[in-house]
């Protein structure tokens, strides 16, 4: 062992890097998950070896044993990928702390992501299912994310001041990656969201545009229990959650040709890369593509 480097398991490695994080300005969920990353590789390798962790001991090949056991599990290969990116983070960090001299995940390869085509909803399905959400607040929780593309997190944490009526735009703060946002309002969705406002939100004072009387707020998993229900109620045999009311609306701008640079910017998106997933076909564009073809 080289005489510079200190030998430290990996539990205390792990604290002193956690502790580095908090210092950086990420966002919380940001933190939460590197720290259930890491404790699953811990958790891994105690399994593995006959005592405590020393991080100047953990291989490549330990942290290859690693990504196949999530690979045993069929996990999505951007999920498997995420948490070599977080493991080699922890060992940068712990070769900056001259714990170790090398980054072992230089070793280790990504696993090769294969893009399914997203779940999206048509414009009448989308208004199958909102007609059988039977809580009225989800119902237009759902009218809000299917008219903007918002998250549902975003949505839900809507407070009153962020949906500006009167300029038609609602203004999305702290989104995912601490991101701000303002988001146009058609003239529909302006006049549902007065009449929401008049006659469906409950009369208590609760910061949020989007609330329930008992909590004066409204979860986002309630949201998706309320949506799988009205799905299948609806007789849709899709697997829709919140997140596909976001894709539909992408979609749907697809469909009017916006421009990329534009679908981009409504969604928060901060690679176009992200927002090039959204550019799905379906049967029906590519027999009108064929149809604007014509030799004969």
């Amino acid at each position: 062992m080289n005489s510079t480097i200190q030998s430290v398991s990996m539990n205390t490695a792990m604290t002193k890097f956690m502790e580095s994080l908090k210092t950086k300005n990420m966002r919380k969920e940001t933190v939460r998950g590197y720290n259930i990353d890491l404790t699953q590789l811990h958790d891994f390798l105690k399994k593995t070896s006959n005592g405590p962790v020393l991080v100047d001991e953990i291989t490549a090949s330990h942290l290859e044993q690693f990504v196949r056991s999530f690979q045993d599990r069929q996990c999505h290969g951007a999920t498997i990928n995420r948490k070599i990116y977080v493991a080699s983070s922890f060992f940068k960090f712990a070769v900056r702390k001259r714990w170790i001299t090398y980054n072992p995940t230089e070793e280790v390869e990504k696993v090769k992501v294969i893009h399914k085509e997203r779940t999206f909803l048509l414009k009448e399905e989308v208004n199958a299912i909102i007609n059988q959400i039977k809580h009225p607040v989800a119902e237009h929780i759902a009218i809000m994310m299917s008219n903007t593309g918002l998250r549902v997190k975003e949505c839900t944490q809507l407070q009153m001041e962020h949906v500006d009526l009167e300029n038609k735009v609602v203004h999305v703060i702290n989104g995912k990656g601490g991101k701000n946002r303002d988001i146009p309002m058609n003239d529909d969705l302006v006049r549902i969201m007065k009449n929401y406002l008049a006659n469906t939100r409950p009369k208590i004072q609760s910061l949020y545009f989007f609330c329930l009387k008992k909590t004066g707020c409204f979860s986002p998993s309630y949201f998706n229990e309320l949506l799988k229900k009205a799905t299948k109620e609806a007789g849709i045999k899709k697997d829709v959650t919140s997140h596909v009311l976001r894709h539909s609306f992408a979609s749907r701008l697809v469909k009017t040709d916006a421009h990329v640079a534009v679908i981009q910017r409504l969604l928060g998106h901060a690679d176009v890369r992200t927002t090039s997933i959204y550019m799905h076909t379906d049967s029906r564009d590519l027999q009108d593509a064929v149809n604007n073809i014509n030799f004969l």
